[in-house]
Order: structure tokens, then sequence, then C-alpha cells
């Protein structure tokens, strides 16, 4: 576990309450502390690591004296349990991110008036209007991942020393005019912009790490350790294709450098620019494995220095305790799939403690070069796939079902195929200036979670698998 899993969160708790003896919805004299003591329970044993106070405000007048004090929290829920006082509509004035909670057939006249206002102005509000309980307490949980979000810290590995003209000419034959080749082009200045935003935005530091770095912790970590876990790679794996055990090895020794880069910075994730140090410098040792593992761990490892992928995977990480997979894209429309493909994945998909799903050794797809992962993933399962985009403020996301593992040499490693209802426009509405690739996949149906995840931040929503995408 990182620094941010353990993250305790503040959320106040406001019950709207009509006074005693006065008529209307709910009913005369209903039992709002009776209703609050039976909710409370299930947010404390769903949400261990939030503190909550519940307070009850029985007019527009008192609300507006104690919102005062909704700064000193992390998050604001309104459970909109009476019709008419005015303290859920104080709250939407205030424009402010948080949660609105209905009460069945006590509030529900007021949610739909506010709802209309809420989307009509686009404010940052997610209303909850589910007789599911649990509903509520998903919804109320993305108020503690936004501060798990804002308590987290990454570290990337970049390497901006300058490279010759033959070596810029090779890249850029290696690379095409895609995001790997555009991350290039920005340089520094245009990383630190993307950092800003992502500061400003989200609350999340990034330590910047060179190659030389990466060079350290991979020659100071103990050959005795990487001899340990090579071995358990090697018998864990269906079969090692094309590297060596030399190349397993060196691949522990990454991993447990990477390790320790984590442990000492005290960060979240990591993110290493492999293809970039790999094609124009003397480095010959993927991180694919190390991701992969730390994925396992419970950690957060991704490739190329992608910092949107790497903040999409921590979102994922924090809202549902699981792994995501970082993937390029392939499209094949005569079966409507799409199938995603990556050379680094986990095996662990369900949590650290779920089952390892069976996996082979390979070498990195594009070059055949140092270890990868061929990792076999579960089928008849529900995916989401979500990209949150930090320069343009903006998020993709789409469903399907897992269906096969694909095995063709071409691409990269691991490649599950999943069905879409209409590949034709997932393809049509993949805005691949905004989003790229590297969309992240993960197992479960969470649509409405992240839908209201980019509403908390007042992010542009896609849904690319809907004819009418947007929001």
């Amino acid at each position: 576990m990182s620094h941010a899993d353990h993250v305790k969160s503040s959320i106040k708790l406001v019950c709207c309450a009509r006074k005693k003896g006065y008529p209307g919805w709910p009913h005369v004299d209903y039992d709002h502390e009776g209703m609050m003591a039976r909710y409370l329970p299930q947010l404390q044993e769903a949400l261990p690591n939030c503190e909550f106070t519940v307070v009850y405000y029985s007019n527009a007048e008192e609300a507006k004296a104690g919102f005062a004090d909704n700064d000193q929290y992390d998050g604001v829920a309104i459970f909109n349990a009476t019709h008419g006082i005015g303290v859920a509509n104080e709250f939407v004035c205030l424009g402010k991110p948080g949660v609105i909670v209905d009460e069945l057939y006590a509030g529900s006249g007021d949610l739909v008036r506010l709802n209309t206002r809420i989307n009509k102005e686009h404010l940052p509000i997610v209303v909850v209007a589910s007789s599911n309980f649990s509903d509520a307490i998903q919804a109320i949980r993305l108020l503690h991942v936004r501060k798990q979000l804002a308590s987290s810290k990454i570290v990337l590995f970049k390497n901006f020393e300058p490279i010759s003209e033959n070596m810029e000419a090779f890249l850029k034959e290696a690379l095409g005019t895609g995001s790997t080749w555009k991350r290039y082009l920005a340089g520094p200045a245009g990383l630190q912009e993307k950092l800003n935003k992502l500061r400003e935005n989200f609350g999340v530091e990034v330590v910047l790490k060179t190659k030389s770095d990466l060079e350290r912790y991979y020659n100071e970590a103990d050959l005795t350790e990487a001899q340990t876990v090579a071995d358990r790679w090697l018998h864990g794996a269906q079969g090692c294709i094309e590297p060596s055990k030399e190349d397993v090895f060196n691949s522990a020794r990454m991993y447990l450098g990477l390790k320790r880069c984590v442990e000492e910075e005290q960060v979240d994730a990591v993110s290493v620019d492999c293809i970039m140090m790999f094609y124009t410098t003397d480095l010959s040792v993927y991180p694919c494995m190390s991701h992969s593992q730390m994925c396992d761990d419970g950690l957060t490892g991704t490739c190329e220095s992608d910092i949107d992928s790497t903040l999409t995977q921590l979102a994922i990480r924090y809202l549902t305790g699981r792994a995501g997979f970082i993937s390029d894209p392939v499209i094949d429309t005569a079966t409507n799939q799409i199938i995603y493909a990556h050379c680094s994945a986990a095996t662990k998909w369900f949590g650290p403690e779920s089952p390892a799903q069976p996996y082979f050794l390979r070498s990195h797809s594009e070059d055949h070069n140092s270890t990868s992962i061929q990792s076999i993933m579960p089928v008849g399962e529900t995916v989401t796939t979500v990209k949150m985009d930090i320069e343009n403020h903006a998020m993709a996301l789409h469903t399907a079902k897992a269906v096969g593992n694909v095995s063709e040499e071409k691409g990269c490693r691991t490649k599950l195929a999943a069905e879409v209802p209409d590949a034709q426009v997932l393809l049509d509405n993949w805005d691949a200036d905004v989003f790229s690739w590297h969309k992240v996949t993960f197992y479960g149906d969470y649509r409405r979670e992240f839908l209201n995840l980019a509403k908390l931040y007042s992010m542009k929503a896609v849904q690319e698998d809907r004819a009418a995408s947007g929001c």
C-alpha cells in the first residue's frame, strides 16, 4: 500500500430535516435522526478511511450559515430528505463539488428541479436518486477518491539529454507521429506545463528523475533478492518463450530498483520513459515486468512516462482497488471488437489478494528485446475503459465484454479482445487528438462512477461507445 491508500477523509453529511410539527413530504414528524442512524453505519463500514460528521438543517437560513464551514471538510454530501425547505438549494447555489442523495418520497420533488439546474449550469455536483443505498455509498466514495488523488505523488523518469540528428531521425522513423513522439517534441517546457495543470486541477505532485537515477536504482538492487524474484516469475509462468534467464534476472533488478525508489520517495506511482530511453540511450532493460509486479502488489507502475494514463490508473485503483491495463487500440468492425494490446499487464485483475491469471514471459514486441509479459486475461466479464486527459481536462470512457485473448505475433504481447455493440461507433468517436492511445481498461462496469468523477472535476466526459457522444 502507498501513502494515498492510508489517507483519511473528513466528510460532512447534511440531512435536510423539516422541523417537528409541520406537514409536508416525507410526512409530519418524520424521524430524520433514525434515518441517518441507519445510513451512517453502512457508510462507516464501506468507507473505513472516512470520518463522518452528521448535521441537520431545517431551512435555507440555517443551511447558509452552516455551510460556512464546508471548506473544513474534504467533501460534503446532502441527504435530500425533506421537500421544500431550501437546504439542498443553498448547497447548489455554492457551486462547489459535492453529492446530493435523494431519500425517495421525501425530497424527490426538489431533486428534479435541482438536477435540472445542476445539468444546465454544469455544476460539479453528483445526484443520486436510487433505492439501492450502495449507489449513494459509491458516490460518496468519490469524495474520498478526490482526497486520495490530491494526496498522491508520482515519480517520473525522463531523459532530456540532447540526441544527435541521426538518432532523432531514427527515433522519428521508429515512433512515427504518435504520442511518444509528441511528448519528445514537447520537451521539458511542455512536460512542465502539463504537470502544472495536473497539480492545479487534481492536486497530484510529480517527482522528476533522470536516466542516471534509474541506472543507480538498477545497479544497487540486491542481486540475491533479484534472483529470487526472477525464479518466482519463471516458476509461475506458463512458459518463457524469447527471454533468456539473464533477461528475466535483469528485469527483476529493475523491479527491485523501482520498488526502492517508490519506498524512498513515498510515492503512489512510478512511470518510466522506457521507449525513448531504450531507443536513444544504452538502456537495455525494459520495466515491463516491474510495472506488472507493482500492479499485482497493489501499487501503480506505468509505461512511457504517460502522465495521463498514470493519473487514470490511480483513480481506478482508489475507486475499485483493482489494477488497470494501459493499452494501444486495435478495432475490428467485422467482429465488433476492440483489442486492447500492450507489453505490460498485471496478472491479478481483481485486487492484490485475488488469484493470479496465467502468463507467459515474452520479449518486448516492437524490438524483440528484454522481458515483457503476455498475460492471459479473464473473459466473460464486463470491462470499463477510461482515459483522463490533463491538458484538455476531459475524460473518455466506454464499456465492453471481454471475450478472448488474442495470440498474434504482430503488435504488443498481451491482447484482450472485447465486444462492443458497434465497433464503428467506437472508432468514429475515438478522438485521438485529445485522448490518443493508452486508455486504461479494468474489470467491472464503472461507467456511472467515472461519469460522476468527471462531474466532480467539471471535466468534459465523452462516452465513446454511444452514438451521441459527449455530456
